[in-house]
């Protein structure tokens, strides 16, 4: 029996159904912790800010001291730094300042004291800063630079974009890389990377799909689908892009893609390449988490990460129309809406997400055909079930406390694209392809 061409409609359809958000309008950050590996990070924030005439601050967090309480099992107690430190960091970083980009005049410089990373994500968070922009560091010890490890962290933690800058990059790039498997977050990954692109520059559409052979008779019809769907991806992201007069080209390679990617990135001397740090695209063969891991990691060149989240569809999708139809449910009627919901879009594939308050956005799953809503009115909770049956087949479940109010979002012809829940200690947004 001759292998069916796959349905590969979701990528295509998710960027045909929103116009990307805008992208951070806030200041360009500079987290250091004063160590030369954190030192490439300013020549490029000061390149940055010429290019796009934005301010520039300097970010650094101080861990706590602590103290032994010893009368409740040596649990360490932490303490706030004492003032003398804090400015002894300040001075080590204008110190830094003076020595990597003397001519600047000096920036704003916020000392934090707490856990590094969540200092510093939280600080992004509250200016909305555009990009974090850090020293690579691949080659320093883990744990004292903010390189390696630390910019996955920082990219697990918060939604700013980070730029991790190699040691001697010092202009706007003219030679990128953006991976991208077509969805809606390598769409956004692209357009957060375009502004900090040297005009002119040579932009190549980079996809990794999988190994298809036409001399396998069962695969003809199965690369022909893959192969028709990826030239469509590629066509919406060169319609998007066009606009920044950048010379696009587009390339696929087969296999690992971390690996192609990185071979791809060193033969053509890249100085960036652009990521996703995840994305469902169509066959869910590219997925942009690990590949941001191995890239940051092992890339031969500076590494533009895009947090894509849930809700930089669900606000685009939002905004993106005064036709959209946006509605919000009475919790006394609610069980009867879900019911309502779930016959419309049973079936249906859906991404979802959980944002809570204690330790921020944190991605449920991609790619789950919808098996049902319900409300249990009893302690205002909600449970939405994935799989191919509530009856047959594995399925998961997930299901919120306490909550408070249920909102969804519907194109113009009234087709649900997403359902926010707000409950206790945050949200859960629902994402329908």
């Amino acid at each position: 029996m001759a292998t069916q061409a796959p349905n590969l409609r979701t990528a295509t359809d998710i960027l045909n159904t929103f116009e990307p958000t805008v992208a951070p309008a806030g200041p360009i950050l500079v987290a250091t912790d004063t160590s030369p590996a954190s030192d490439a990070a300013f020549p490029m924030a000061r390149v940055l800010a010429a290019a796009l005439n934005v301010p520039v601050e300097v970010v650094t967090a101080m861990q706590p001291t602590t103290m032994p309480m010893y009368a409740f099992d040596t649990v360490p107690y932490p303490m706030l730094a004492e003032p003398y430190l804090v400015e002894g960091r300040q001075s080590m970083i204008d110190r830094q300042m003076a020595r990597t980009v003397p001519s600047a005049t000096p920036w704003p410089v916020r000392v934090r004291v707490g856990e590094p990373l969540h200092e510093i994500v939280d600080h992004a968070r509250g200016i909305d800063a555009r990009v974090l922009v850090v020293g690579r560091g691949r080659h320093s010890t883990i744990g004292r630079t903010l390189g390696g490890e630390s910019v996955l962290r920082l990219l697990q933690l918060g939604d700013t974009p980070v730029l991790a800058v190699e040691p001697g990059f010092e202009a706007l790039p003219k030679q990128v890389v953006m991976a991208t498997d077509f969805s809606a977050f390598s769409l956004y990954a692209a357009q957060v990377a375009s502004s900090m692109i040297a005009p002119g520059a040579t932009v190549r559409l980079v996809h990794v799909g999988p190994v298809l052979s036409d001399a396998d008779a069962t695969l003809r019809e199965y690369a022909a689908g893959y192969t028709k769907a990826a030239e469509k991806g590629f066509a919406l992201l060169t319609e998007h892009l066009a606009p920044y007069g950048f010379t696009l080209e587009t390339v696929t390679l087969q296999g690992n893609p971390s690996d192609r990617l990185i071979e791809y990135c060193d033969a053509i001397n890249a100085d960036l390449v652009v990521t996703a740090t995840h994305g469902y695209g169509f066959l869910r063969r590219m997925v942009l988490g690990s590949v941001t891991t191995e890239l940051v990691r092992s890339a031969p060149c500076s590494v533009l990460c895009v947090p894509g989240r849930a809700r930089t569809i669900a606000a685009a999708r939002a905004n993106a129309t005064a036709k959209q139809q946006t509605r919000s449910y009475s919790l006394e009627v609610l069980d009867a809406e879900l019911n309502a919901f779930t016959t419309r879009n049973a079936g249906r594939s859906c991404s979802m997400e959980m944002d809570r308050h204690d330790f921020g956005a944190q991605s449920l799953g991609h790619g789950m055909p919808l098996v049902g809503a319900t409300y249990d009115r009893h302690d205002r909770s909600i449970s939405l079930m994935f799989g191919a049956s509530s009856l047959l087949g594995e399925h998961l479940s997930h299901r919120m406390q306490g909550c408070e109010s249920v909102h969804t979002i519907a194109n113009a012809e009234g087709r649900d694209q997403v359902m926010r829940i707000v409950h206790e200690g945050g949200q859960t947004l629902l994402l329908l392809d």
